[in-house]
């Protein structure tokens, strides 16, 4: 059964919030978390211990979805990392040891979602607010997949539909330098996406395939060019349910030989790359007897952490049964090359 923990973060917790999940938790020194000794840092929270606390708690797994709630809204979205329970790193990170069910927060994303919305999607009252960590029932779960395929889909939507949120509260806040420095990060990760994006779709073309670019980036320029220039605009595929297809139209690149998928490219340019694991294997679950070659697209210096999300065991239980998939890492070096070689000296045999 599909899980989703509701995170209610009061106003006594918020600067805490900011500092330990907002901004990751710096853990390159020395600390008390044994269970995150290989961690330089993390977006790390948690909750107070009760038998029912306990209970929601110990069903966590890993790739868990989680909704973060404060004063009518819901604020932010992310995923369970490693969970562990530990009074000390209750109190060395928050002063309270009491906070002993801990875990990190992975593809964290701000959002801006009214109560109200997510309460009618679950079949809530519409006044209804999380009193405490808790995970949703089955029949709001259920609830909720009638309206998204999935609930990454509905994560997804929610992010797409937020603006850029930076909530500004008492105590949360930076130092001109940092925000500055902050959004250069943010550019560069914005164009070299865009640039590994453009280079994948001018390699599919230089080698014949009709090629599809995520329905959110078709519109993005590199050098003056659209993304989409020369690409199909819309996937027209035979025997995909609407599920499948509602989790395809944003994968970042398509190539396909008619309407046959041969690879599949995810390009992740910042330190969150589980949503793009998640995508794919979402899709395999849809689609399971689908022969098609996966990728991940990152920097080189993220290899090994973008392997060890993909030999997950939540991925690989999906991986495993799909024989005639593949899902493979890539670097951004290597598409480069590989772009430079294709100029160079024409289309290749074989590419990646």
């Amino acid at each position: 059964m599909s899980r989703l923990y509701l995170v209610p973060v009061g106003e006594e917790w918020t600067q805490e919030f900011d500092r330990t999940v907002d901004s990751p938790h710096d853990l390159s020194g020395d600390h008390p978390i044994d269970e995150l000794s290989n961690l330089d840092e993390a977006r790390i929270w948690g909750t107070t211990s009760g038998e029912r606390k306990r209970t929601f708690f110990e069903g966590m797994e890993t790739g868990d979805p989680l909704l973060f709630y404060n004063q009518g809204e819901f604020f932010a979205t992310g995923r369970v990392g490693h969970s562990f329970e530990s009074p000390e790193a209750g109190k060395w990170l928050w002063n309270n040891s009491d906070s002993r069910f801990i875990y990190t927060v992975e593809d964290f994303h701000r959002i801006s979602i009214p109560r109200i919305e997510l309460n009618m999607i679950l079949g809530y009252s519409e006044d209804y607010s999380p009193q405490g960590f808790q995970q949703i029932s089955e029949k709001a779960m259920s609830r909720l997949l009638q309206q998204y395929t999935s609930i990454e889909d509905a994560f997804q939507d929610f992010r797409t539909r937020s603006p850029d949120v930076e909530r500004e509260s008492e105590g949360h806040t930076k130092q001109e330098p940092e925000l500055e420095l902050e959004e250069e990060a943010d550019e560069t990760n914005v164009r070299e996406h865009t640039e590994i994006q453009w280079y994948l779709i001018q390699l599919g073309l230089k080698h014949n395939y009709d090629v599809y670019v995520a329905t959110n980036d078709q519109n993005q320029e590199y050098e003056n060019e659209r993304l989409g220039e020369g690409c199909i605009e819309n996937l027209n595929l035979t025997g995909f349910s609407e599920a499948a297809m509602r989790i395809i139209e944003y994968v970042d690149v398509i190539w396909l030989n008619g309407d046959y998928i041969v690879k599949m490219f995810e390009v992740e340019s910042t330190t969150s790359i589980y949503s793009g694991i998640l995508r794919m294997t979402d899709f395999v679950v849809k689609v399971p007897n689908l022969s098609v070659d996966m990728y991940i697209v990152a920097p080189s210096d993220d290899e090994d952490k973008v392997r060890r999300e993909m030999d997950r065991p939540t991925f690989q239980r999906v991986l495993e049964p799909a024989e005639h998939c593949s899902l493979q890492y890539v670097s951004f070096e290597d598409v480069r090359d590989t772009h430079e070689t294709v100029e160079r000296a024409g289309p290749l045999q074989n590419v990646f």
